[in-house]
């Protein structure tokens, strides 16, 4: 016959050791939950050209980086419940992928516009100021100004400002700017000066600056600044998207006091572009 202490104790210590393993797996499924819900913010996804350097560029080490990739990560560090996914992609198909919500978000140096403040959020505080001027091949003296470029071919990106100007100068003068439309951005135009395949472009100042100590390209900025206005972040429009707007301005505002913003425009744009240039 079995010892009835022996019994007792046994069944006693399988008791506990239920309840051990089952403290345990109760342990360990509530970290679970607790990292789920911890990693659970909903990534913001940005649309960014991601060719378009000092802005939106691939680094030597295969990192997306740039002016306004580099303020929303520092816009991301200050707020933990922001999360910013980016996708590179062309301007105009981020629009379509805005209108199909597989974006919530445009980094592309994005200027007030009245038809699109119709349809979408756009930050209050700016992120810089442009500085758009003529750019000739290295050496060319013939073009100055905007005067200068009558019966010229000129490279331009078709939903740029610069592309406005053009289509108003064409408008009371002959003869009128031959345009030359691109949709890859300043890169392109560039190349088609240097390669004289266009007389000038319209570019911001310090791209042209990279372009020349970077690629070596032989083009040069002239005249005095042409156009000068302030960019901006472009959300989709939703009470939700307008409450990371108002988050990113507040701290884009900090930024501004702090002088952070300023030191990142010195980086990559080569000055302080984050007031506006005389």
């Amino acid at each position: 016959m079995k010892n009835p202490v022996k019994k007792v104790l046994a069944l006693v210590s399988v008791g506990i050791l239920a309840l051990g393993l089952a403290g345990c797996g109760g342990s360990q499924s509530g970290d679970k939950k607790a990292a789920k819900d911890s990693g659970d913010k909903k990534a913001i996804v940005v649309a960014t050209r991601g060719t378009a350097k000092p802005f939106s560029f691939t680094d030597d080490k295969g990192n997306l980086t740039g002016y306004d990739v580099e303020i929303l990560k520092e816009i991301e560090k200050r707020d933990p419940s922001l999360h910013f996914e980016f996708k590179p992609m062309s301007p105009d198909a981020a629009f379509v992928a805005m209108k199909s919500k597989q974006v919530d978000m445009i980094a592309n140096q994005m200027r007030r516009n009245p038809t699109r403040e119709k349809k979408y959020i756009y930050t209050t505080e700016s992120n810089n100021y442009t500085a758009r001027k003529l750019v000739v091949k290295e050496g060319r003296t013939d073009i100055q100004s905007f005067d200068d470029l009558g019966g010229k071919k000129v490279a331009i990106t078709s939903n740029s400002e610069f592309n406005d100007m053009v289509k108003e100068f064409n408008k009371s003068h002959q003869p009128g700017i031959e345009p030359i439309y691109s949709d890859k951005g300043a890169a392109e135009n560039l190349n088609l000066v240097a390669t004289g395949r266009a007389d000038a472009a319209g570019e911001y100042e310090y791209v042209v600056n990279v372009a020349r100590k970077e690629q070596g390209l032989p083009v040069q900025a002239v005249g005095s600044v042409m156009q000068s206005v302030p960019t901006f972040f472009l959300l989709r429009k939703d009470p939700k998207m307008q409450e990371v707007a108002d988050r990113i301005d507040q701290i884009l505002k900090q930024m501004k006091e702090d002088g952070t913003l300023k030191k990142l425009s010195i980086q990559y744009l080569g000055k302080d572009y984050t007031v506006q240039p005389q």
